[in-house]
């Protein structure tokens, strides 16, 4: 087990420092890494999306976890709604915390270590959970972000439903969805492509991270405890209560306080850019909740392997 726990954080580790190394010796910069999210976002996240809700099948045994994954979410997000009204923060900032106290890492840092820790069943649990965080990274978290964009103009709701309905990755959900209800079976080769399109997905948006990443300077201390509290801390009990209130079996409990803990998704740098938000913000956060949130599932990890 300990091999591939440190065979999993070197690999985190080493695509961050690429981003940074290459930021110093002006290889990158941040337009560039800009670009990394931006190619993300309208190209790679809609491929992958597209091939997982085209492809999930759930039982109604199963139903519950996708529902309990997006709970999970948005009880996260009156949280730090709540939290953030005793911070002294603009807009671009408050939308950038909203948003990484709410969203779960699942299928970059969590799928790997719940395998590690819980094997197949703990993994079965977790990407059920994240077919609800899902929707709400790719949705409700959108509307979060562009609620908070400090350059929007008002516009009419009927163009903001299109906006958000135009969007690469809302498009795929969508396509995925119809290709799942009429049964339409993916040519292997799909599988594949898209494997190779996740992994070259993690490496952009990790390297793209590593250009962004930055030490937090101390009036952000403030900021830095009440996510880590929010996101790391609550987020652990509010699975734990999700989980216990819906009498899930032992493994399925482990698996979704391993995932509520998770650090936020990536996809906040993503939302963050797009939507004019406090990007070294999110940045700072995000370095800071990796930091702090892989050793607290690693901790949780080793306490169910015993």
């Amino acid at each position: 087990m300990l091999p591939g726990l440190f065979e999993i954080i070197f690999e985190i580790i080493a695509l961050l420092s690429i981003g940074i190394v290459l930021k110093k010796i002006r290889v990158l910069n941040e337009q560039i890494g800009k670009r990394l999210l931006s190619l993300s976002l309208n190209l790679l996240l809609p491929i992958i999306v597209f091939r997982s809700f085209a492809i999930v099948r759930i039982s109604l045994e199963d139903s519950l976890l996708p529902l309990i994954g997006l709970m999970i979410n948005l009880s996260l997000l009156a949280v730090a709604y709540f939290v953030s009204k005793s911070l002294d923060m603009n807009n671009a900032r408050r939308g950038v915390f909203l948003l990484e106290c709410s969203t779960l890492n699942i299928g970059i840092i969590g799928l790997p270590f719940i395998d590690l820790f819980l094997n197949t069943e703990g993994v079965a649990v977790a990407s059920l959970l994240d077919i609800g965080n899902s929707l709400y990274v790719f949705s409700i978290a959108f509307l979060v972000a562009s609620r908070f964009n400090p350059s929007k103009r008002e516009e009419s709701f009927k163009k903001g439903v299109k906006r958000f309905l135009t969007q690469p990755y809302i498009l795929s959900i969508i396509i995925g969805l119809v290709a799942n209800m009429l049964k339409i079976e993916l040519p292997e080769q799909v599988g594949i492509f898209t494997s190779i399109v996740s992994f070259i997905n993690i490496v952009a948006i990790l390297i793209a991270l590593g250009v962004f990443i930055k030490l937090p300077a101390k009036s952000l201390m403030r900021e830095i405890l009440a996510s880590t509290v929010v996101k790391i801390l609550l987020g652990g009990l509010v699975g734990l209560t999700f989980a216990s209130l819906f009498c899930l079996k032992p493994q399925a409990l482990r698996a979704t306080l391993i995932v509520a803990s998770l650090p936020p998704a990536f996809m906040t740098l993503i939302h963050a850019s797009t939507e004019n938000l406090d990007l070294e913000f999110a940045t700072v956060l995000l370095g800071s909740m990796l930091a702090i949130g892989i050793p607290v599932i690693v901790f949780y990890g080793l306490l169910f392997s015993v």
